[in-house]
């Protein structure tokens, strides 16, 4: 702006030099225009040349000058612009100081999160030592069972001999009872003889003292076997006493008889001869999984849980069933191993899932998990399994060769079993080789490794069907990255056989 004032103060200048020359001179001349006088023509001439002059001085501005040019063009639309700016500009500012408002709520809220974040971790850490401390109690309780199962022997064995005395000593008190039933049946009749004696007078004393004599040495021997009969009472009511208990025990023990029974059922539900007919069978897959390494302990007892989902969906197309008071068709048995100390322990099948949690955290390597029936499963049965870990490493590259051969395309050579059987022979086996983990889906059924759809046979055999040639190279490739717990997909390439020709 302060050039063009300054280039507008010069042409302003120069505009008022040219204009006083200009009119002095055309004074002098007197000339005289359109009939008007030569003052007043002077005059108009100045006045043209200055306007025009300006006229000439804004548009040389307007070409040299851009700044000039918009102030002339956009001026007015300048100035509202920089109004509405001005409004937006305090908008921004209002919008910005709330923005800043939320932005210390936000910090605010972070710190109080972080609070809770520390409290929860002194939570689980607390919740961790319980979980230790309820797996001890765990141990204890096992090895308490151990010690009840052997007292239950034990006792089961003193309860039959306190039954054979109980019968014994019932035995006796009936004898006992017998007898003082006969001696008061004797001392009655006794007395009615004491008393007809008495009668027949002095003749019969000595008879009479006889049966006095007689009497009494009854009545001491009623008064042993009255002492005997309550001792007898006392013992009885001793033998009660323990008798209750006996009982007692025995309802404890009996409680402990059906949770054996219990294990004793399930156990017998593995063994391998079974009336009804069989619905999986020992070896058989009923699911996997894979695993990436790094995975979380969330994550993976998740996974475990997704297969063990499968593996029940699995095991019900085929026909089991689960237990009453289960809610799954498989499980995983309950195993006895022997500690370093010679106890024997039982694990439970959460210990089990939580050693396969373990095994694959410490592996760091991906991991494939697969469900396997361990015996014979009737229809109508739960199915035990097992849970085996095996490295998921990389088998194969995209577009690796697996295997190739020669085909004979004439249809009396039956080509499309040429490729059937070389795809269940040769392909199967270098995919086994190389590490592919087949898949054993019926027991007596060869491992499948891989599909392929009907579509790609039929496709590749109207390829083949339209050689030119007798024979053709079949190429067997990888159709993806296949890792060793992955389905092999596959992708064929067929060539002429350049051997056809040669003889």
């Amino acid at each position: 702006m302060l050039i063009i004032l300054a280039l507008l103060t010069l042409f302003g200048g120069a505009l008022a030099y040219a204009g006083d020359w200009l009119g002095r001179k055309l004074g002098k001349q007197r000339l005289s225009l359109f009939g008007i006088r030569p003052r007043h023509t002077a005059t108009l001439i100045t006045t043209v040349t200055g306007c025009i002059t300006v006229a000439l001085t804004v548009i040389g501005m307007t070409l040299v000058n851009e700044s000039f040019r918009a102030w002339i063009t956009r001026g007015d639309r300048i100035l509202v612009e920089l109004r509405e700016n001005e409004a937006r500009l305090k908008e921004l500012q209002v919008r910005n100081t709330e923005l800043q408002r939320v932005n210390r709520q936000l910090r605010t809220e972070q710190a109080r999160l972080g609070e809770e974040l520390k409290q929860l971790e002194t939570e689980y850490k607390a919740r961790l030592e319980q979980v230790q401390a309820l797996e001890a109690q765990l141990a204890q309780a096992q090895q308490q069972l151990r010690q009840s199962r052997s007292q239950l022997a034990q006792a089961q064995a003193q309860l039959e001999q306190a039954r054979q005395i109980r019968e014994q000593l019932q035995q006796q008190i009936r004898t006992v009872r017998e007898q003082i039933v006969a001696l008061q049946r004797q001392q009655d009749q006794l007395r009615r003889q004491n008393d007809e004696f008495a009668e027949q007078g002095a003749a019969l004393a000595s008879e009479n003292a006889k049966l006095d004599a007689e009497n009494r040495r009854l009545q001491a021997q009623n008064q042993q076997l009255a002492e005997q009969n309550r001792r007898l009472a006392e013992e009885n009511q001793q033998i009660e006493a323990q008798n209750s208990i006996l009982l007692e025990r025995n309802a404890s023990l009996r409680r402990q008889r059906d949770e054996l029974d219990r294990a004793a059922r399930e156990l017998a539900q593995l063994a391998n001869i079974r009336l009804s007919p069989i619905a999986v069978q020992m070896g058989e897959e009923l699911g996997r999984t894979s695993i990436p390494a790094g995975w979380s302990e969330v994550r993976v007892r998740q996974a475990l849980q997704d297969l063990l989902s499968l593996a029940d969906k699995t095991a019900r197309e085929r026909g089991a069933v689960p237990a009453p008071a289960q809610t799954r068709a498989v499980f995983i048995p309950e195993k006895r191993v022997r500690l370093a100390s010679g106890e024997q322990a039982e694990i439970t099948e959460g210990e089990s899932l939580e050693a396969v949690q373990q095994n694959i955290r410490a592996s760091n390597d991906p991991v494939v998990v697969v469900a396997v029936a361990l015996t014979n499963t009737a229809q109508g049965e739960p199915a035990p399994i097992e849970l085996r870990l095996y490295r998921n490493r990389k088998v194969f590259e995209a577009g690796e060769e697996i295997a190739r051969t020669s085909v004979d395309c004439r249809a009396e050579r039956n080509p499309l079993g040429q490729v059937l059987s070389f795809l269940q022979t040769e392909v199967r086996e270098r995919a086994i080789e190389a590490g592919i983990l087949p898949r054993q889906e019926r027991a007596g059924a060869p491992p499948t490794v891989g599909e392929t759809s009907p579509e790609t046979l039929l496709e590749l055999m109207e390829r083949a069907r339209q050689c030119r040639t007798t024979r053709v190279t079949l190429i067997v490739r990888a159709a993806k990255t296949t890792y060793a717990g992955d389905t092999l997909s596959l992708k064929f390439e067929v060539l002429p056989d350049r051997t056809a020709g040669r003889g």
